[in-house]
């Protein structure tokens, strides 16, 4: 708009300058708008010009290899969490080479869905039937006394040998069977239980009943013998 189109119209010059001070600010303010959509679109463009840079790359990509990466990779995870869990039983029922036990069952062991044993305690009866020889001897006993509580519990895991019992306290271990068989963890805290109240000291035990005594007052295990009148006992 020029000022001389105004004044041919007859305007008063006050006016004119007003309404093309208006004009200018009109103007100013629609450039400013145009130079903010300027940017945007430049930033848009730079953004579209990445996303399809990374599209090509992605479309370089092999996806069944990498689906074929992750499925090994999950695989091996699963057959190493069930080599571990598998060792740490056949060690603690005793086995005295676990890696040549591990390379003779192979794959032939069953697992459930949660990654235990199935059928645990057939499993592990076969396989001492097996490779008998690859386990330790249990306690030898019989019924009810003492020297006789083996037989009546040849299934049950020594004492020494469960993680659980005063004798084979074995963190360890413990945390290990919490992980991998929570069912053989609780059947071990039983038997560890059961097994150290039964595992009295036998020399007390003998004195207490040869004597007579109720309170062991009259024991003398420092010295395994026990003295009553003309008898004396030596424990060995």
């Amino acid at each position: 708009m020029e000022r001389k189109f105004l004044e041919d119209m007859g305007i008063e010059k006050e006016n004119i300058n007003k309404i093309l001070d208006q004009h200018m600010a009109e103007i100013g303010a629609l450039n400013t708008r145009i130079k903010t959509k300027d940017t945007e679109i430049d930033t848009l463009r730079g953004d579209l010009s990445t996303a399809n840079t990374r599209i090509a790359d992605l479309e370089k990509v092999d996806v069944e290899d990498l689906r074929t990466q992750l499925q090994n990779e999950k695989d091996g995870r699963a057959k190493d969490k069930k080599e571990f869990t598998l060792r740490s039983l056949l060690q603690q029922e005793g086995c005295k080479d676990v890696d040549y036990l591990l390379y003779k069952l192979g794959d032939t062991v069953e697992f459930d869905d949660k990654g235990a044993v199935k059928d645990f305690e057939n499993f592990i009866k076969t396989t001492k039937e097996k490779y008998a020889g690859q386990f330790e001897e249990g306690m030898a006993g019989g019924t009810g006394s003492a020297g006789n509580f083996g037989r009546n519990h040849k299934d049950r895991t020594p004492l020494e040998k469960n993680p659980y019992s005063q004798k084979g306290w074995n963190l360890t271990e413990q945390m290990k069977l919490e992980m991998t068989d929570p069912d053989r963890a609780k059947k071990l805290k039983e038997e560890a239980k059961s097994g150290d109240m039964l595992n009295l000291n036998i020399s007390d035990a003998v004195f207490a009943t040869v004597n007579g005594d109720t309170d062991n007052s009259n024991l003398s295990t420092a010295k395994n013998t026990m003295k009553n009148k003309n008898l004396i006992l030596e424990v060995r």
